[in-house]
């Protein structure tokens, strides 16, 4: 009897385990966004840069011209897509790092 309640519990505690969602792995980015000048410059930016792919929150430090994103590592852009993005937005992109852990910012 008591390896059918030891049973019984294995395969509950499976399947609420397959229940569970789990966070995707995501792709950390950090983008040097060249000649952000205003606030209303970084707004613009950052509209433009949450268009691409799985990208849901798009951090700008204005007086860095650095912007700071995430996205499933499924929907990683390409350097490509980045750049063209903060061109058609008038700025011109510098460096831009790709991490698999979040940046550390002071």
């Amino acid at each position: 009897m008591k390896w059918l309640i030891a049973i019984f519990i294995f395969h509950i505690s499976v399947a609420l385990e397959a229940q569970t969602p789990t966070e995707p792995e995501r792709v950390y980015i950090k983008i040097e966004v060249k000649g952000l000048a205003c606030p209303y410059c970084a707004y613009g930016m950052e509209k433009d840069l949450s268009k691409l792919a799985g990208v849901e929150h798009v951090d700008i430090e204005l007086k860095e011209g650095l912007a700071f994103l995430s996205v499933p590592a499924a929907q990683k852009p390409t350097r490509e897509q980045i750049e063209a993005v903060i061109v058609d937005g008038g700025f011109t992109p510098g460096e831009i790092v790709f991490r698999s852990t979040p940046f550390k910012r002071e």
